[in-house]
């Protein structure tokens, strides 16, 4: 990916197919873009938190991607942006440096 890595977001997308997921993105700058990390689907979110959290009243698609995005920002020493980690929705606000 070019660009210095400014932020880990998490944002909510949605099909027919997949139902409700979550995309984690790089952004960077110098150019200003986002890179597609991960994208966490229910199955997946499942598999990764085990079935006990997988049942907690906490989508575990947000949950999953919330644990693996903050791990990944951490790691980078940078911030991670969610903006509606609870409540499914595609156009909650984006990241802005």
């Amino acid at each position: 990916m070019r660009g210095r890595v400014v932020a880990i977001e998490a944002i909510w997308d949605g099909d027919t197919v997949h139902d409700w997921f979550v995309r984690l993105l790089a952004l960077t700058t110098d150019p200003v873009a986002e890179a597609p990390m991960a994208t966490v689907y229910w199955s997946t979110a499942k598999r990764y938190l085990g079935e006990h959290e997988a049942d907690a009243p906490r989508h575990p698609v947000a949950a999953a991607a919330e644990r693996a995005g903050r791990a990944l920002a951490e790691h980078l020493s940078v911030p991670f942006h969610f903006a509606s980690p609870n409540t499914p929705d595609d156009e909650a606000p984006r990241w802005r440096p």
